[in-house]
């Protein structure tokens, strides 16, 4: 069953803001967008078409589908009793069975970690758009200090913003036009509105007016989103955190020597252009496990 909207895939490096815009483009009242699925790259056997039993039992199986609320008995209806359909369109029957549950239309998705899929994903749905959330990684960084998850020291963290964000770059940038977008999360923040609208518009839906309003994006914000996201029912402009004046001075020429050439070509300001040996040596160290350069904000020291 060919979809009557295009899908879209909210993708990045996590703690980049992604959960704030899936909560605000879920205020919109036709689109849906679930809690993080991670499954339709996990279930995915390389089969052009799937068993619908075997798919479902799969399905009702994962633990991040259980985080939907969802009857699998949804799902198995929206596929009309087929016994087999080709497989993007059994993961598009979870979507529209989550979408009908909270009556609306429309589907989209908010995965981070689907940024290292972007070919896949955009083989498996061939209209679908992908919307690229890029908040500086040294922000990025401060961030994993409010979760129980992600690395620990300046320098694994910067590893792996960089090499998430510089994949998503790459294969975003080398879609067709008019299916890919990088949006930066101090725009969102700062001109919310402008962006929020042009997402809309490159996502094929009206502006809602619900989509600022606080009280309306807090309804999406599950129990997981709050556990993981401990400031996601704040105001954005209130939650900004600054590397400039949060992060030790030595913290941050670690991470530029990890992570400077993506910071360069996304137009962020480097403090240190030229990092010194001696940050070199601490960021191969702490990305081989040395117990250095472990995140910390000046602001809680």
């Amino acid at each position: 069953m060919a979809e009557q909207h295009p899908p879209f895939f909210i993708v990045g490096s996590a703690r980049s803001g992604t959960t704030f815009l899936r909560l605000t483009l879920n205020a919109h009242p036709q689109i849906a967008v679930p809690p993080e699925s991670r499954f339709i790259t996990e279930l995915r056997e390389g089969r052009d078409e799937v068993e619908t039993a075997t798919f479902l039992q799969s399905l009702a199986a994962h633990k991040r589908f259980g985080a939907w609320e969802l009857p699998i008995e949804a799902v198995a209806q929206e596929l009309e009793g087929r016994t087999a359909v080709p497989y993007p369109e059994a993961i598009a029957a979870a979507y529209r069975a989550y979408a009908h549950s909270q009556g609306k239309t429309r589907w989209g998705d908010k995965t981070p970690r689907y940024v290292l899929n972007i070919p896949e994903l955009a083989e498996l749905f061939p209209d679908s758009r992908f919307i690229h959330l890029i908040r500086d990684g040294r922000d990025v960084a401060l961030s994993y200090a409010d979760v129980p998850f992600g690395p620990k020291n300046i320098a694994k963290a910067a590893e792996l913003w960089a090499s998430r964000v510089a994949k998503g770059l790459r294969d975003g940038r080398s879609l067709e036009r008019g299916r890919y977008i990088e949006v930066l999360y101090t725009d969102l923040v700062s001109e919310n509105e402008r962006e929020v609208k042009d997402i809309c518009a490159f996502i094929g839906v009206g502006f809602d007016r619900a989509m600022l309003d606080p009280e309306q994006t807090q309804k999406g914000a599950l129990a997981r989103a709050d556990k993981y996201n401990p400031h996601v029912t704040e105001q954005p402009i209130r939650r900004v955190r600054s590397w400039k004046t949060d992060m030790p001075p030595e913290h941050v020429e670690i991470f530029e020597a990890v992570a400077g050439d993506v910071l360069t070509e996304l137009g962020f300001e480097r403090r240190y252009p030229n990092p010194s040996a001696a940050a070199r040596l601490k960021a191969r160290a702490g990305i081989a496990g040395a117990p250095v350069g472990r995140i910390r904000s000046l602001a809680k020291a």
